[in-house]
């Protein structure tokens, strides 16, 4: 079949060619493209997290409904987070409520609890920021930090050959990690499912330590006046911080503020001590400085 350069195939009808349109209309073209685009940024609907909430008065949390200390369920001492979110809402002019999930009591991983933002705008009470949370939430600075930490009611040179209690309670740490240093170790693992049960059998001797994540060993430890440390150096380096939905980018500079002049008045730190929550600076089967 032939072909003619401006009409082309036979039968086909006319072709037009291109070979002398200016290459500075396709750059022209590219350009409009991109300025598009920027420009409908500018246009997307602006954050009102923040003025919606001022509308409706009232800050609203989603938490487990029991993660000792952060949430306790006592009226009197309601938890580090209850108490530390009710004073950043009452800082913005807020009412403060909970809204207790058991779900996010059974599973560390947040697409697992089903919250929504028609049910709370903030969520705490053990919010591990973790790759995984931080994919499906954004978040504050942290203002505690979380880890495997081992209480030993009575002097251990090692956990080799040991009976060592393990309970895991709520949390993003790695536990396969954990289970791996603990055989190797030598360490005998009973694993057991209630905080009661750890501390019992700690107390009457059943179990020579007890591995779990720190901010419950450091509750125990210091309601025995045990000792109680990180169960190594790589440990004790995991955030706990407050979630918030992505894109409510008001709310959270004013929650971070917030958090921020506590910081400074000293109310978070006052917390610590009101709560129980000691730092841990040893680790285990490090030779004592003293």
């Amino acid at each position: 079949m032939s072909t003619d350069p401006e009409t082309g195939p036979k039968g086909k009808g006319p072709r037009r060619v291109h070979k002398d349109r200016p290459r500075w209309l396709g750059d022209l073209a590219t350009l409009g493209i991109v300025f598009g685009l920027l420009a409908a940024v500018y246009v997307l609907p602006a954050d009102t997290s923040l003025s919606q909430l001022e509308r409706v008065g009232r800050l609203t949390a989603c938490m487990p409904d029991s993660y000792p200390p952060l949430v306790t369920g006592d009226p009197a001492q309601p938890g580090f987070d209850v108490e530390l979110l009710r004073e950043v809402a009452n800082r913005l002019g807020l009412s403060f409520g909970v809204n207790y999930n058991r779900a996010m009591a059974q599973d560390f991983n947040p697409r697992s609890w089903r919250v929504t933002r028609a049910q709370c705008q903030v969520l705490a009470g053990g919010i591990v920021l973790s790759n995984t949370t931080l994919s499906f939430l954004d978040a504050t600075p942290p203002y505690l930090t979380t880890g495997w930490a081992v209480i030993t009611p009575a002097p251990l040179a090692s956990l080799d050959g040991q009976p060592v209690a393990f309970y895991a309670g709520i949390t993003g740490l790695d536990r396969i990690s954990l289970s791996s240093q603990l055989r190797a170790a030598g360490a005998q693992i009973a694993i057991v499912s209630t905080l009661a049960q750890f501390e019992a059998g700690l107390a009457d001797g059943t179990y020579a330590a007890g591995v779990t994540e720190s901010l419950r060993a450091r509750q125990v430890a210091t309601d025995r006046g045990w000792p109680v440390s990180w169960l190594s150096e790589r440990e004790g380096d995991l955030p706990l911080g407050i979630g918030l939905w992505k894109g409510d980018l008001t709310l959270k500079r004013a929650i971070v503020g917030t958090l921020e002049d506590l910081e400074q008045e000293g109310f978070i730190a006052a917390l610590y001590e009101k709560y129980d929550i000691p730092p841990i600076e040893t680790v285990f089967g490090a030779p004592d400085p003293a």
